[in-house]
C-alpha cells in the first residue's frame, strides 16, 4: 500500500462523483476554497501558508501534512513537476499519449480515455484537500500495478510525499522566466478562487514575481530546487528534465526522449511518434479539451492563451525584461532563459 496511515484527517468529506471499477468517471471537477485562507496586505491573491510558501486557496495544509507523513511512492509513481504556467498541461498530455502507445489500457484505468484532468492525472494535495484522504487511498488502490501519473507545483523541498520508491520517475519541466511570469500575470487575474485584483498591471506583478513570494514560491528557486536536488530520496536517474520551449518546437523529439526515458530500450514507430506529437499541438488540445473536457477543471477557452514561447516579447517593456534577466542571472548564471543543464537528463543528453 502506498500510505501507511488509512485514517484521513477529512473524515467529513465524501466523493462527490460517480465511480465505475474504483475509478471516477471523467467529469469537469471545480475545485472550492478550503479552511481560512487570507489575503495578502496590499489585497488580493488568496491563500494558506505551509511552512512559509503561499498556496492557492483550494488547497489545505493539512492535506500537505498527511501526504507529507504517510505517503510512499512505489515503482509506477510517475510525477509531472513544475512550476505555474511554464507547460504542466502540455506535458501531461504528453506523458499520457506516450503512456497510452506503450501499453494497453484496462478500461477502468483512467489513462486509458486520454483524459489529462484531475481524476485520470490527479494534482495529489488538491486530490486530498478537496475530495478526503480516502479518496486518494482509493485512488491508489484502483490503479495499483501501472503507471499512476500525477502533477504537483511544490518545490522538490515541499514534495508531498514521505518516502520515495527507487523506481518513482520525475519529469520535470522549465521555462524561460519572462515567458512564465507574463503566462502567470494573466493566469491569475483570470482565476476565479484567487481575487487577484482585477485592476493588477504587469509591472506590479513583476515585481511580486522577482521579490519571489509566489504560489509555491520563487520560481527561480523552485527550479534550481529540482534540478540541483538536496533530497537524497531522488537519483539522478529517475528525472528527465525539459524545456517547454523544446515541447513547444521540437515535439517528435521530446516524444523520443519520454519514451527512452520511461522504457528504456523501446522505441516507438517514427509515424506513431509524429501522431502523438500532433496531439499535443496548441489548438489541437484546446479543441479536444473543449469538445470532451472530461475531468480538465478549466475552461480552455480561457484559459488556453497564447502556446508560444515568444508572447512575453508582446507584453514586457525593456525595464520589465531588465528586472527579470536581473533574477535569473543571479539565481541561475548568465542564460537568462535557461539554467545550466550540465551533468542532467535531458532532451540533449
Amino acid at each position: 500500500m502506498p500510505l501507511a496511515n488509512s485514517s484521513s484527517p477529512f473524515p467529513d468529506e465524501s466523493p462527490r462523483s460517480s465511480i465505475a471499477q474504483g475509478v471516477r468517471q471523467p467529469q469537469r471537477a471545480a475545485m472550492r476554497t478550503v479552511g481560512a485562507p487570507r489575503t495578502l496586505s496590499e489585497g488580493g491573491y488568496l491563500h494558506h501558508r505551509h511552512a512559509g510558501t503561499m498556496l492557492p486557496p483550494f488547497i489545505a495544509p493539512e492535506a500537505v501534512d498527511a501526504l507529507q507523513n504517510t505517503w510512499d511512492t512505489d515503482e509506477h509513481d510517475l510525477f509531472v513537476c513544475t512550476h505555474q504556467k511554464v507547460g504542466t498541461h502540455l506535458t501531461k498530455k504528453f506523458v499520457v499519449e506516450v503512456l497510452r502507445a506503450l501499453g494497453d489500457y484496462p478500461e477502468d484505468n483512467p489513462l486509458a480515455s486520454g483524459d489529462i484532468g484531475h481524476h485520470s492525472v490527479p494534482w495529489p494535495e488538491v486530490m486530498v484537500s478537496q475530495e478526503g484522504y480516502a479518496r486518494f487511498e482509493q485512488f491508489c488502490r484502483a490503479t495499483k500495478g501501472r503507471e499512476r501519473l500525477w502533477y504537483v507545483h511544490s518545490s522538490v523541498e515541499d514534495l508531498p510525499v514521505r518516502r520515495v520508491h527507487k523506481g518513482s520517475k520525475f519529469v520535470v519541466v522549465l521555462r524561460d522566466p519572462r515567458g512564465a511570469a507574463v503566462s502567470q500575470y494573466f493566469f491569475y487575474k483570470r482565476h476565479p478562487l484567487l481575487q487577484v485584483p482585477e485592476d493588477l498591471d504587469l509591472s506590479t506583478f513583476i515585481e511580486r514575481f522577482v521579490s519571489g513570494d509566489l504560489y509555491f514560491g520563487d520560481y527561480h528557486k523552485h527550479v534550481q530546487g529540482w534540478l540541483r536536488r538536496g533530497d537524497a530520496r531522488i537519483a539522478p536517474d529517475q528525472v528527465l528534465v525539459l524545456r517547454y520551449e523544446d515541447l513547444v518546437e521540437r515535439k517528435v523529439e521530446s516524444v523520443e526522449a519520454l519514451v527512452s526515458f520511461l522504457r528504456p530500450g523501446v522505441r516507438l514507430s517514427p509515424e506513431r511518434c509524429a501522431k502523438i506529437a500532433a496531439s499535443t499541438e496548441f489548438q489541437t488540445m484546446k479543441r479536444s479539451i473543449t469538445k470532451r473536457p472530461g475531468s480538465f477543471h478549466f475552461d480552455p477557452s480561457t484559459f488556453f492563451r497564447a502556446g508560444t514561447i515568444r508572447d512575453w516579447e508582446q507584453h514586457l517593456d525593456s525595464k520589465q525584461v531588465a528586472r527579470i534577466d536581473a533574477k535569473t542571472r543571479r539565481v541561475w548564471g548568465d542564460d537568462p532563459t535557461c539554467p545550466d543543464l550540465s551533468g542532467l537528463r535531458t532532451l540533449d543528453s
